[in-house]
């Protein structure tokens, strides 16, 4: 994993110098705000950005870019569960996306959920209205399947045909007097 930049981190000013102690002028291996020799803060910018270590048997004071504490290798950061960077677990807030780290997994996890409650709902929409329209269909299909040859009550074909109630079509009586000539011809 890459360390962090922030104070005192590898994109600090005078990065490439060797530090040293600004109290005893001791070489400072960058791992503790204390200075080992002295017993006092290696900077004053290194002791305002320090991340203390979560464990309550060392509470050592770490520099800021360190993932674990130097003396005991506990983790000193968090991992944010919404943009997964890590922040100093001593900060209430992920440095990216300024997410509460209390209570984040709950609200990820409702998020979650009215997430994949939204998808399913907008699923049901689309597949509830192909299923209406095939349920149409069929009932549509139903319905004229009953009624639609109830009207002469026939059986079959063959009774309706020679039934008296079917008339041929008399055009005797119908005349064209719209002096039109279709083009059909016998003029």
């Amino acid at each position: 994993m890459s360390q962090m930049n922030g104070p005192g981190g590898p994109g600090a000013p005078g990065a490439g110098a060797t530090p040293v102690c600004a109290n005893c002028g001791a070489p400072d291996a960058g791992e503790f705000v204390i200075c080992q020799y002295c017993k006092q803060a290696v900077s004053a910018e290194a002791a305002r950005a320090a991340i203390p270590c979560p464990n309550p048997q060392c509470r050592a004071q770490c520099r800021w870019g360190k993932q674990k504490c130097g003396q005991c290798q506990g983790w000193i950061v968090v991992s944010c569960v919404f943009c997964g960077s890590i922040s100093p677990h001593n900060i209430s807030n992920c440095l990216r996306c300024n997410e509460a780290f209390a209570g984040a997994a709950q609200r990820k996890a409702q998020m979650e959920y009215q997430r994949q409650q939204h998808q399913n709902l907008q699923q049901a929409n689309v597949w509830g209205g192909v299923a209406a329209s095939f349920l149409g269909a069929a009932a549509g299909v139903a319905v004229s399947n009953s009624y639609g040859h109830s009207y002469n009550s026939c059986t079959s074909y063959d009774s309706c045909s020679s039934s008296s109630s079917v008339d041929a079509f008399d055009s005797s009586g119908v005349s064209d007097d719209t002096g039109f000539d279709f083009g059909g011809g016998d003029d």
